[in-house]
């Protein structure tokens, strides 16, 4: 009798034990490694430089060198010219300021995108080409089944007929 009391006494103190466990792990996640409080996340607030930029060149394929190497064109496979330029000005002359080897923010030069246009025409042009062949031979095949389909019935006919062919 008394064993079943203490076995959900001692589930209790487990969960209760690990959930201690888990909020302890969740506040040092947020405190700063020398214990001396709270993380504030004051990183999140400062606002990052903005850019814009305006394709300069076509949809191209990347070399198989690019595709292993370059960030752009691992999503696609593709890369597009670009030429960017800072939104707010006074981040230049910041930049300019703190050149250093180190910290030296550098702006895209090339962007992924999804479709280079001279291989999707010729896989239009393909599919298409495809389709032609595969109506043709359709046509072809009712008009032979049809023409058979007439003699045979023609061979029903005189049989029932009787008349010589």
């Amino acid at each position: 009798m008394k064993g079943s009391r203490i076995l959900p006494l001692l589930l209790l103190l487990s969960c209760f034990r690990i959930s201690i466990t888990l909020a302890t792990v969740w506040y040092d996640k947020r405190a700063l490694p020398s214990g001396l409080g709270r993380y504030t996340y004051s990183h999140e607030n400062v606002e990052k430089p903005t850019y814009t930029c305006v394709p300069i060149g076509e949809c191209d394929v990347c070399t198989a060198l690019e595709k292993k190497t370059a960030d752009y064109c691992l999503e696609y496979g593709n890369k597009e010219q670009v030429n960017c330029q800072w939104d707010d000005p006074s981040w230049v002359d910041t930049i300019n300021k703190n050149d250093t080897d180190d910290d030296v923010i550098s702006l895209p030069t090339h962007r992924a995108c999804p479709w280079v246009e001279h291989i999707e025409k010729w896989r239009l042009i393909k599919f298409e080409m495809i389709n032609f062949v595969i109506v043709v031979f359709s046509v072809l095949v009712y008009i032979w089944r049809q023409r058979k389909l007439a003699r045979e019935k023609y061979q029903q006919m005189v049989q029932r007929i009787g008349v010589p062919a």
